[in-house]
Formats: structure tokens, C-alpha cells, sequence
């Protein structure tokens, strides 16, 4: 006779019944019978949601477990289970016991030292203002997609934009992605939530004819080279007021972005540009080496250090400058007096230097480099109605077909 399959310890191999219509010598056939599990051995099931959970039972409470295939599942419902049987109940139970604001302040001390000083206070500020009066009380272990999704729905009541809700997302998603790490929750229950949809930003730049209205406008103004050089190299207002004279080569024409000034609650610092590719070297226009010549004569002048490891631009009294002053007391006036559109800082110097660049035919990848952005893909996806016949293809096929 064949060999057989050997059986598992808890599954038995039954013969079928006798059947005198059987042939005596005919192979045997088999029916596999599996026995009930037994309790607090733990049991898997297919979720809508198209995951699977394994559910067990630990200190007289039924637990959860989660994972994209049965394998996984099994796998981590076993080391579950092993845990329970090695002694780690008391750890479990710490956890399942733990409010939302008692693992937001653990959490606040790894926040501190690996997010950037920006990034960490706008963390910070989320997890007061918004998080912690909501949701801060309950146990992080009940926290659930209905929790959260009202949360963001009591917000845009209370008239947060769609902008700052997804922020308050991103804030609580990251901690409970690290909750999930710890072990102190199956999954991040952010994933399972909508949050508000947040329209794509209009871009205003000015136009070729309101840009030299603005630089005529500010050229008596004492950050007359602050506006040209952010005018024609779309530098960020932080990374202008983070450069040193050092940074700035003017018989090569070129200055290099190597760090930016931040102005936060605990007062202003020089961090890392934002990005990776924000440290660059960006080419001077003749322009703007004439206004960073008058303005360095203008700055010894003043008494103010202007060579080497001293700040290009300063305050009055040689600090590092306040953005929040520049544009309030300076370059809001100009555009006033000016009567040019209110539009941002950014969207004036920055985002112009790029609609002007693109309209003026220079490659796409120059400009890309030079305004530190990610990719040449990320430069056309925000700026490509600016490139020259864009969507137009007309004029193309006129010329090849005559």
C-alpha cells in the first residue's frame, strides 16, 4: 500500500463506513476531521478591509493582530501567543493600559532629537493645539479610524483649512507609525482614514513687466540686493538669510546655498537647507552682482563686517534678519507703493525667477538645479503651463506639415 501523508497532531483520518458495493481490495479513502481549537488558542479571519486578523485572548481581553497575507498573520499571532506564555503579560498589559498622552510624551523625546528644529516644532505645536485636547485621554490601545476621522471632522467645523487638518494627519500618522514599531499597537489606524483633500496651490508669479516694476520700485530700499538675488536665483527667503559673504564668488559669478536661517520659538538658528538638493550653486546675472557690490559698500559703510564668515544680510544692528519684520515693514510697503498685486514673498521672487527662466527657453534641468527641487518632473509637474507652447501643438504641426 501507498504511503501516506502523516497527519498533523490535531487533525484524525477517519475510515469512510463499510459499503458491500465496495470492492474489499479496492485503496482506502480517507475524510479528514479538524478538531475545535482550543480556547486561547487564537483564530484568523479574513477583514472587508482585505487584511487579515488574528485574534487571541491575553488577561481576560480579546487582542488583535494584523497582516496583508494568512502567513504573516499566523506568524505574528504565534509570536503573540509566545509572549504570553514567556511572561511579557505585565508588558502587554502596560500597553494596552497607556493613554494617548502618556505615549505622545515618549514619543516627543525621539521626535526631539531626529526630526529637524522646523519640523519638530510644527510637530510640537500639532500634538498641543489639536491632538492632545481631543483624543489625549482615551487609551491608545481603543484608538480607532472612527476616533480619528471625527477628530478631522470637528477641525473643519471649527474652521481649520483642508491644508492644516492634513498636517495634524501627517503629525499623528508619523507617531503611531513609531506606536506600531514599539509594539504598542497593531497598525496605524491613520491609514484607514480620509483625510481632507487640499486644492493644488495657484502660483502667482509676476509677470516679466511687474518684476522690473518691483526691482525699480525697491532700488532705494536697504534689501535692494536681497530682492534682486532672490529675484534671480528663486533662493528661498531663509536660505538668503542664512548666506555669509563667504558663500559668494562675484568674479566667478556664482553663489553657493549651503545653509538657511530659521526663526522659531526658541529663537534663530542656521539648519541644513531643506532638501538634499537645496545645497546648490546658483549662477549670478550681472544684475545681481551689481546690487551685491552696492550693497556690501553700503553695509562697511554702516560699520557692519562684510567679508568672510559675516552675514550678507543683517538687521539694523548687524543680527541676522527677521523674515517676519522684512515682510511686513518692507517688502508689503513696496508692493503697496508699487501697486503691484499682494502677493507672497516667494511668489514675487521665487516662483517668478522659474516663470520667467521657462519662458525664456533655458532648460528645464538648469532651472530644476537651481531652484533645488527634487526632480526635473517635480520643476514641470508645478511650473509646466509656463513652458513656451505648452499644450499648444499647433504651431508644431503647422511647420511639418506646411
Amino acid at each position: 500500500m501507498a504511503s501516506r501523508r502523516p497527519c498533523s497532531s490535531r487533525v484524525w483520518p477517519v475510515r469512510r463506513g463499510f459499503d458491500p458495493n465496495v470492492d474489499p481490495n479496492a485503496p482506502r479513502t480517507w475524510r479528514f476531521v479538524v478538531a475545535k481549537r482550543g480556547n486561547g488558542e487564537g483564530s484568523i479571519r479574513r477583514r472587508a478591509d482585505g487584511r487579515y486578523e488574528g485574534r487571541y485572548v491575553s488577561a481576560g481581553r480579546q487582542r488583535s493582530v494584523y497582516g496583508k497575507t494568512r502567513r504573516e498573520t499566523a506568524r505574528k499571532l504565534a509570536e503573540a501567543q509566545r509572549g504570553e506564555a514567556s511572561g511579557d503579560t505585565a508588558r502587554l498589559e502596560s500597553a494596552a493600559a497607556m493613554t494617548v498622552r502618556e505615549f505622545i510624551e515618549r514619543y516627543d523625546a525621539v521626535a526631539r532629537g531626529t526630526m529637524k528644529r522646523r519640523g519638530y516644532e510644527t510637530y510640537h505645536d500639532i500634538a498641543r493645539l489639536h491632538v492632545l485636547p481631543e483624543i489625549g485621554d482615551g487609551r491608545l490601545s481603543d484608538l480607532s479610524r472612527e476616533d480619528v476621522q471625527a477628530l478631522y471632522g470637528r477641525k473643519r467645523d471649527a474652521g481649520l483649512s483642508a491644508a492644516r487638518v492634513r498636517r495634524i494627519h501627517g503629525a499623528l500618522s508619523a507617531a503611531l507609525n513609531m506606536a506600531v514599531r514599539w509594539g504598542l499597537v497593531d497598525h496605524n489606524v491613520c491609514k484607514e482614514v480620509s483625510p481632507p483633500r487640499v486644492p493644488a496651490p495657484v502660483v502667482r508669479p509676476f509677470s516679466a513687466d511687474e518684476a522690473k516694476h518691483f526691482l525699480a520700485a525697491t532700488r532705494g530700499d536697504r534689501f535692494h540686493a536681497l530682492y534682486v538675488l532672490g529675484l534671480t536665483t528663486g533662493a528661498r527667503i531663509g536660505e538668503l538669510g542664512g548666506l555669509f559673504w563667504s558663500d559668494l564668488d562675484l568674479d566667478r559669478r556664482v553663489v553657493r546655498v549651503q545653509r538657511a536661517l530659521f526663526t522659531g520659538r526658541g529663537g534663530q538658528t542656521f539648519e541644513p537647507p531643506k532638501t538634499p538638493n537645496s545645497r546648490r550653486s546658483i549662477g549670478l546675472s550681472q544684475r545681481a552682482v551689481d546690487a551685491l557690490k552696492g550693497h556690501r559698500g553700503r553695509q562697511k559703510a554702516g560699520g557692519f563686517p562684510a567679508e568672510d564668515d559675516s552675514l550678507v544680510f543683517t538687521n539694523t544692528v548687524g543680527g541676522p534678519i527677521n523674515p517676519s519684520h522684512l515682510l511686513c515693514r518692507s517688502f508689503k510697503p513696496l508692493l503697496r507703493g508699487a501697486g503691484l498685486p499682494n502677493t507672497t514673498f516667494h511668489s514675487a521672487t521665487r516662483h517668478t525667477f522659474c516663470c520667467l527662466a521657462l519662458q525664456q527657453g533655458i532648460n528645464v534641468r538648469t532651472i530644476s538645479l537651481a531652484m533645488g527641487h527634487s526632480s526635473v518632473a517635480f520643476t514641470l509637474t508645478k511650473y509646466a503651463s509656463y513652458v513656451p507652447y505648452y499644450g499648444d501643438t499647433a504651431v508644431g504641426l503647422d511647420e511639418a506639415l506646411g
